[in-house]
């Protein structure tokens, strides 16, 4: 009786470990988040933490931007759980990394499998931006460079972000 005890409380402990071994997380500033977390567990810790946490305004749309400073993260949600969180990796705008994305595209192009590596530029008369995806399980990093004209204004993009999940 007493092994089939120790037993029992040894198979839940490791099923627990295994369990928070598993979940993927990513740190927005002083909030980390978990696929899989409930929205209303996400809003509250965002709050908590002295952050924002704004809808995004489309109908229908389960995106929130969860603003803290100058910072903007994109969170996804289906069915009431994360299924998507960004974060970009701030940095001084530099004329190399335009070459590493085209380095990084050109393995893409080549079918670099290690990860998934998708090279997906978009073209139009508005848009002209390079766009790199790598994608690693859960994981991914998004790489951007280009410009896109909004108001007349032309912004050039020359951008990094860590990824969780799917943006679908």
């Amino acid at each position: 009786m007493v092994k089939a005890i120790v037993a029992l409380i040894t198979l839940c402990a490791c099923s627990a470990f295994a369990q928070s071994a598993a979940r993927i997380s990513l740190d927005l500033g002083s909030l980390t988040v978990w696929l899989g977390e409930d929205k209303a567990i996400v809003k509250q810790q965002t709050e908590a933490a002295g952050m924002t946490f704004v809808p995004n305004g489309k109908s229908g749309s389960d995106q929130v931007s969860v603003i803290s400073g100058d910072r903007v993260y994109t969170l996804a949600f289906e069915g009431g759980k994360l299924v998507y969180a960004d974060r970009n990796w701030p940095h001084d705008s530099s004329s190399s990394l335009p070459t590493v994305i085209d380095a990084l595209g050109s393995l893409a192009d080549h079918g670099a499998a290690s990860c998934r590596i998708e090279h997906s530029p978009i073209s139009s008369p508005d848009t002209k931006t390079n766009r790199i995806f790598i994608t690693c399980g859960h994981r991914g990093v998004l790489l951007t460079y280009g410009s896109v004209v909004s108001d007349g204004k032309t912004y050039n993009l020359n951008d990094v972000y860590e990824t969780i999940g799917t943006l679908r």
